[in-house]
């Protein structure tokens, strides 16, 4: 039986803390919530803010691993979310907020002709293969190194790239990400170097005739926020339509960042399916898949009432998810949202890549839109290997630091910017993390990467 905490004393964060841990691995429910020495517990937020439980505020650029795009508790979100709620339709019943929705995603995402909701991205990109295997009758899945496709078992794979296991850069090894795999999943996932069209080149040619889809990301987001090159992702299409393999883009992090159409409409590339996520939900749990109407009819009784393939769940598109991405959308359209995070965006990787080029430390600061990330390493950061081969431990203990000026990361992860952000803020930050950087370099943390 768990200990129980009556006469605890105060709600501080340390007293929360040994509750959770009396109930909780590490504390927490999920891995975006880990910090050391322990997570920030927190009581409320609003716009670019996030309050703790001792009554403490912080500039947000975590924002929930990425979905509030307009920031904390934005009125015609949660307008939307209450009148769904009064409305009290059942989870399983058809709203016409589903079919505005789902209208609304098709009219501005390149690929999707047709569009089906679930709760979450793990749950659509495996909706995904499920489509690309029955489409083609192939079993392989392909995807790049780096990449983050969700928890189930064939996408765990390659996660991260470390230099012990990862294999050569021509033929990467296919590394369990922290699970114990058996030998038939993990063959039935083929990976590729991101970036590198040549190799990728080879690999897709010697076993096309096995492979049903290549899973990519227009910008590899748990790794470190790696772009594509306009060229890889062209090259890509190029190749996956000359073999017969499906094309699916996976847009949970980039879809309605990058551009009002994902990262498809900033590279003008177009996939055959792409997942979303995220930002589509509003803050709440939605995700979808869409993309050529005779790839979805797979999906469809009437065309295939004996052979479609099987895509339900008891919260696929939840009244409340739909209502409040719904009315994120709307709003996100009305008020330009993507192009004003865009141009904060740039701001900030122009005024992180001065601050560290002044101080004369090797840092690459990557990212697109609203989305950034550094990596201290003198090597440029390309591709997951480059990321990985970064000084981990010094993010971290910056982001540390930050946190206790006010500034709150997705620890040694890229940082998500929101409407919500001003320019006051973005100052801030900067200004916060020169003061954290100057006080590192004093204490000669950053000697090994003097420029």
């Amino acid at each position: 039986m768990a200990a129980r905490f009556d006469d605890a004393g105060p709600a501080t964060g340390a007293t929360w803390h040994a509750r959770a841990l009396a109930v909780m691995p590490d504390g927490i429910a999920g891995y975006s919530q880990l910090r050391k020495p322990a997570p920030l517990y927190l009581a409320r937020a609003a716009g670019a803010r996030v309050f703790d439980v001792e009554g403490r505020g912080y500039l947000d650029y975590m924002l929930g691993a990425g979905p509030l795009v307009l920031g904390h508790r934005h009125p015609a979100v949660v307008a939307a979310i209450e009148a769904a709620l009064a409305r009290a339709v059942p989870n399983v019943g058809v709203t016409t907020d589903q079919v505005e929705l789902a209208e609304l995603l098709c009219e501005h995402v390149p690929s999707l002709q047709q569009v089906r909701f679930l709760p979450t991205g793990t749950e659509a990109v495996q909706a995904a293969i499920r489509v690309a295997r029955r489409a083609t009758g192939r079993k392989l899945i392909a995807k790049f190194e780096g990449a983050y496709h969700g928890q189930s078992e064939n996408v765990m794979v390659s996660v991260a790239a470390p230099a012990a296991v990862r294999g050569s850069d021509t033929a990467p090894n296919q590394v369990p990400y922290h699970c114990a795999l058996p030998d038939e999943i993990r063959d039935l996932t083929l990976v590729l170097p991101f970036n590198d069209l040549a190799t990728t080149a080879q690999l897709l040619e010697r076993h096309a005739a096995e492979i049903a889809v290549v899973l990519v990301e227009p910008m590899l987001g748990f790794a470190g926020a790696i772009p594509a090159t306009p060229e890889f992702l062209r090259g890509l299409r190029e190749l996956t339509s000359r073999l017969g393999i499906v094309l699916v883009f996976d847009e949970v992090i980039t879809g309605f960042r990058l551009a009002t159409g994902g990262g498809q409409a900033h590279y003008g590339v177009t996939p055959d399916l792409c997942v979303l996520g995220k930002a589509i939900g509003g803050g709440m749990p939605l995700a979808a898949f869409g993309g050529r109407r005779d790839l979805m009819e797979w999906v469809a009784t009437q065309r295939h009432p004996d052979d479609y393939v099987f895509q339900s769940g008891t919260f696929s598109a939840f009244p409340m998810s739909v209502a409040a991405g719904l009315a994120c959308l709307r709003t996100l359209l009305a008020e330009s949202t993507v192009e004003y995070t865009n141009e904060i965006g740039s701001r900030v990787r122009e005024g992180l890549g001065r601050l560290f080029a002044e101080r004369r430390i090797a840092a690459q600061v990557t990212g697109l839109g609203s989305l950034f990330h550094v990596h201290f390493t003198r090597a440029p950061v390309h591709s997951a290997r480059a990321a990985e081969d970064a000084d981990h431990a010094l993010i971290a203990k910056l982001h540390e630091r930050l946190l206790a000026r006010g500034v709150y990361f997705y620890s040694g992860r890229l940082g998500f910017l929101s409407a919500a952000h001003t320019g006051d803020d973005i100052g801030y930050t900067l200004d916060a993390m020169a003061a954290c950087v100057d006080r590192m370099l004093a204490d000669g943390e950053f000697e090994h990467l003097r420029t």
